[in-house]
């Protein structure tokens, strides 16, 4: 009976042993299921942030997406038909191209007028602008000046369509015009 007794109490102190290890593993258990439980809360709080931020993310991309999207489609819009205008001038040049080649050199109206313009020598006289006009360094020359309205000039020479400015009036003392001047005729009329 010694032997049980001894078997009994080393029984007790094993199991004693096993029985404080077990709550012991049962409490470890119990503080690791809180704070999984804790670690999911937090898991879940931080996916949903980063949802979230993707979401938000994600709408601001469509949003300059489509924004881009319709600036390229307006620029493609305004590329075709400014090509088109190209094509349209193209077309246009090489048709007067063509007319150029084929039609045949002729003497021009003014050409002829300046031919058929006699020059007509008279007594000096005034003369004043009906309104703004040009001034021409020659009959069909180039422009040099444009005179104000009511301007005043003298002439002793014209032709059928130009006057010839011998003169000009500069706070009422003439001046001799140094250099050839013209104005169309039906500009000016007698002062």
């Amino acid at each position: 009976m010694k032997i049980f007794l001894i078997l009994l109490l080393f029984l007790s102190f094993v199991k004693a042993d096993d029985m404080t290890r077990i709550d012991a593993i049962v409490a470890d258990i119990t503080e690791l299921r809180s704070e999984y439980k804790e670690c999911q809360k937090e898991l879940k709080k931080q996916n949903n942030t980063i949802l979230d931020s993707n979401l938000e993310y994600s709408s601001n991309l469509e949003k300059k997406n489509k924004a881009l999207s319709k600036r390229i489609k307006k620029l493609e819009k305004e590329l075709k038909s400014k090509n088109n205008l190209l094509k349209t001038k193209d077309k246009t040049i090489k048709k007067l191209k063509r007319k150029q080649d084929n039609f045949p050199e002729l003497m021009m109206k003014t050409e002829f007028d300046m031919k058929k313009d006699e020059l007509v020598r008279f007594k000096a006289r005034s003369y004043h602008l009906k309104y703004d006009s040009i001034i021409y360094d020659g009959i069909n020359g180039k422009m040099i000046t444009k005179w104000m309205k009511t301007t005043s000039f003298t002439s002793s020479v014209k032709t059928k369509s130009w006057i010839k400015v011998t003169g000009y009036f500069v706070d009422k003392q003439w001046i001799a015009a140094k250099k050839d001047m013209w104005i169309k005729i039906k500009q000016v009329e007698k002062k």
